[in-house]
């Protein structure tokens, strides 16, 4: 839980022109406030210089809020120029993740991430090579490294990067509630004081798309009860963002138990795992549903991944998924229950 030693990441940094800073595909709060707070101190402590780059469409209403309100700025992908740009940055991911590919013919200088992903962190397959990785799964969220880091160069972040980090790390441990230790709770408490507490509502509430409530009356009908595991296993989805969404969403459930839901968006069928089991940990769970054909991360209470659609159809992959899901829970052979009946068949209202 240590954060490395400040010296270390200097060495690690660009002698001249700027660097990149990346995050994974369709970034969350927890990405885009380790982002905003990494610029700001590499600025304050370093002297350096970076710009950061976002890949995938931000459509979470609360992530697109988030962007706008906090002016966070960005070159898309193909912004990134060589001779300008001499080393890219990766936060709250590492460069072996699938949903995860930063701009080429940049060397990667530096990993910050708190989760555990399908390779073995620091291996020589995986991020070895790589000047400056800190990677710690005791972490709730990468914006509480962040910030650690923040305390040991003894620089304090402006109200905007306040609210940024703060929203990382809220996001991530679900205020303090999911997987949060000592140091998420001692960012949680500094950020908070800092942050802009109005944004941080207006965050929190957007307003919502009537595609929101379609797709999410969609998912209350494909949920299976199977014990303790709901199962939302949903067709086309708006963005990979809905899926950890819906999870999210169907966790909250009077009861314990597991929410796995999948959705195919962009030649992949997504999945996310929550859970709130205490003591429980996600990520087993799904690296053992996702297998040899897909590939994923996690930590604690929840996790991610993808399967790609290249060579299965859908129907397979989700029959793949129900049917390992309901062997690592020890379900097999059960019948799946709706969650609720049959919609009235009322007509929608109109646009």
């Amino acid at each position: 839980m240590t954060p490395p030693d400040l010296d270390h990441l200097h060495a690690a940094l660009p002698a001249e022109g700027r660097l990149v800073l990346c995050t994974h595909r369709h970034p969350d709060p927890d990405g885009l406030g380790a982002m905003a707070g990494l610029q700001f101190l590499l600025r304050a402590a370093f002297g350096v210089e970076a710009d950061l780059v976002l890949e995938g469409r931000i459509r979470r209403a609360e992530n697109l809020a988030m962007r706008r309100l906090l002016g966070i700025e960005a070159l898309p992908k193909g912004g990134v120029d060589p001779v300008q740009h001499k080393a890219v940055f990766i936060v709250d991911s590492q460069p072996t993740f699938s949903h995860t590919s930063p701009p080429g013919g940049v060397p990667v200088v530096g990993v910050v991430d708190h989760h555990r992903g399908t390779e073995a962190n620091g291996s020589e397959e995986g991020l070895g090579g790589i000047p400056f990785v800190w990677v710690d799964p005791d972490y709730g969220a990468t914006s509480t490294m962040v910030f650690r880091l923040f305390e040991a160069a003894g620089v304090e972040p402006d109200q905007r990067v306040a609210t940024a980090l703060f929203c990382g790390v809220r996001y991530d441990t679900n205020d303090l509630a999911r997987d949060a230790g000592e140091a998420d709770e001692r960012a949680y408490e500094a950020l908070h004081r800092l942050a802009d507490r109005k944004l941080v509502a207006a965050i929190d509430q957007p307003s919502l798309s009537r595609e929101y409530f379609r797709q999410m009356a969609e998912s209350i009908h494909a949920c299976e009860t199977y014990g303790p595991l709901l199962l939302i296993l949903m067709g086309e989805v708006s963005s990979p963002e809905a899926v950890a969404e819906i999870a999210d969403w169907f966790v909250r459930l009077e009861g314990k138990q597991w929410s796995l839901a999948g959705g195919a968006c962009d030649g992949v069928y997504q999945v996310s795992l929550r859970t709130d089991m205490p003591g429980a940990d996600a990520y087993p769970a799904l690296r053992f549903i996702l297998g040899e054909e897909g590939a994923c991360g996690g930590h604690g209470r929840m996790a991610g991944g993808q399967i790609p659609l290249t060579d299965r159809s859908l129907e397979e992959v989700q029959a793949l998924v129900r049917s390992r899901a309901l062997e690592v829970f020890g379900l097999g052979g059960q019948t799946g229950r709706a969650l609720v009946g049959d919609p009235s068949g009322r007509p929608a209202v109109a646009d």
